[in-house]
């Protein structure tokens, strides 16, 4: 049985009532939105809001072709086209069509019933990272990124948020705030200058936001701003700083880590996290500005939103460093992901090695124990780069989690050395399971095509052959490794 159409909201224009059989009809500042049983049509507003305007028809067919072509990057068989309404042959207004999206899988909604887990993230965060990789990049784009734009980006936060009343934003929070910002900016000006160098101000997402993201195989994020270049222009911390800190807003600070060090391990931008904190209070700010303004009844809301922005403006703890170690399948990767969980930086020398031979994440090299990515000239290229990302996150604060074998006494006082040179605590964690435990955890990732590490069994003995085991050296915490590997499940 079809169900009834939805009733049509008082505001919907003459132009629009009758033309789509929607089951739900929903309302935003800028645009109506149809959703249909397999279809959503979308028509934007006739408005002008200074940061976009819309009031021509030739402006919404532009901005609804530019909303196509931009959404087709992350979600190429979501966005069909822009449909033309006629009335009398005449056209009276264009809509951007979709097909419609399982809502059952939007983050979000996984998130807040518990069914988002650590693979889950790890698939979106490679989907980001790759998408940054291939997203648009120059010197038109690369100005949004510079230490004055962003310096005039939060000025006008602050200007607008003024008149917020204290109740919705305290006068300690806002001066606390812009004072941070301001010595943030000051000390880190050749942080934004190596970011344009590194060609990572790029044309992005721009509303990264949980509720953007459908979680079917493969993954769909949709909606991003195509009205206003200079709210998707930007740095892809900032990017990935507004999923973490939507992730945090959730309840679940443990997926952001989980999303924030696979993007780490597929794209390799270690030099965006001491950018995080910066990004994740602006993201939080905007969204406070954002609520605030549309009045008393999202006072609240807007209120949490400023105080989760000065939360990230507090100083960091004291830094520390985990070294893993163990055999291929002892549970290294797993007990890394939860010692991440506190707030640290997992550096994987699974993906460092790829990152060092210039080749992309899912690459499989398939070679035989010591050759191709594995011969002891690229794992000591490997380590040696691992301490040096180690050695700047630490400096910037941010705990550091060091995955990978680490089977050498000299290797592990490596680690223990970089860890009195920047005066952090350090701590060996040896998972040391049986062997029958390595070998069937062996047998069972070989089944996994997503893993990084290409541990095999059939290389478990010569492995063991070299491996030093840390017995008697200092800062060990030896355990039989995680119980079990992540899964790799998903939702479907």
């Amino acid at each position: 049985m079809t169900p009834a159409p939805a009733p049509e909201p008082a505001s919907l224009p003459d132009r629009l009532r009758g033309v789509f059989a929607a089951e739900q009809i929903t309302e935003t500042h800028i645009s109506w939105v149809f959703l249909e049983r397999e279809h959503v049509y979308k028509v934007k507003k006739p408005v002008d809001l200074g940061f976009l305007d819309f009031r021509t028809l030739a402006r919404r067919r532009h901005f609804c072709e530019e909303e196509v072509r931009l959404n087709r990057r992350l979600a190429p068989d979501t966005y069909l086209g822009v449909k033309e309404i006629k009335r009398k042959g005449r056209t009276v207004e264009v809509a951007v069509w979709m097909r419609r999206l399982p809502a059952e899988l939007m983050l979000d909604r996984l998130v807040a019933e518990g069914r988002a887990d650590t693979a889950l993230m790890e698939r979106i965060g490679r989907v980001i990272a790759d998408f940054h990789v291939t997203a648009a990049h120059g010197r038109a784009i690369s100005h949004f990124g510079s230490r004055k734009v962003v310096e005039r980006n939060w000025r006008e936060n602050f200007t607008q948020t003024r008149r917020l009343p204290p109740e919705v934003l305290r006068p300690d929070v806002r001066d606390g705030v812009r004072a941070w910002v301001a010595r943030f900016l000051r000390d880190n000006a050749r942080r934004f200058t190596d970011r344009i160098r590194a060609r990572r101000i790029r044309d992005c997402h721009g509303d990264l936001q949980a509720q953007h993201i459908c979680c079917p195989d493969p993954i769909r994020i949709y909606d991003c701003i195509e009205f206003n270049h200079r709210f998707r222009y930007g740095d892809t911390a900032g990017e990935i700083a507004f999923l973490a800190m939507d992730l945090d807003v959730l309840g679940r600070p443990d997926l952001a880590m989980d999303f924030v060090n696979a993007y780490l391990d597929a794209g390799g931008d270690y030099a965006a996290v001491p950018l995080l904190d910066f990004y994740r209070a602006y993201r939080a700010w905007v969204r406070g500005k954002v609520l605030g303004m549309q009045g008393e009844a999202r006072y609240a809301r807007a209120h949490d939103y400023f105080a989760l922005a000065a939360s990230y403006t507090a100083p960091r703890p004291t830094p520390r460093l985990t070294v893993m170690t163990g055999l291929m399948g002892s549970g290294k990767t797993t007990a890394a992901r939860r010692v991440s969980r506190e707030d640290a930086i997992i550096v994987r020398t699974d993906a460092v090695r790829r990152q060092v031979a210039g080749v992309p994440w899912h690459h499989r090299d398939g070679a035989g124990f010591g050759e191709g990515l594995y011969t002891p000239e690229m794992t000591e290229r490997t380590y040696a780069r691992c301490l040096e990302i180690a050695r700047d996150l630490l400096a910037a604060r941010w705990s550091v989690v060091l995955d990978g074998v680490y089977g050498r006494r000299a290797e592990r006082d490596a680690a223990r050395a970089l860890a009195k040179e920047v005066g952090v605590p350090v701590q060996v964690l040896w998972c040391d399971p049986p062997e029958a435990v390595l070998r069937e955890r062996l047998r069972r990732r070989a089944a996994r095509a997503t893993d990084l590490s290409e541990g095999r069994e059939d290389l478990l003995d010569a492995q063991k052959a070299r491996y030093e085991r840390p017995e008697g050296e200092p800062d060990v915490v030896k355990s039989e490794g995680a119980s079990a590997a992540p899964s790799d499940a998903s939702p479907r």
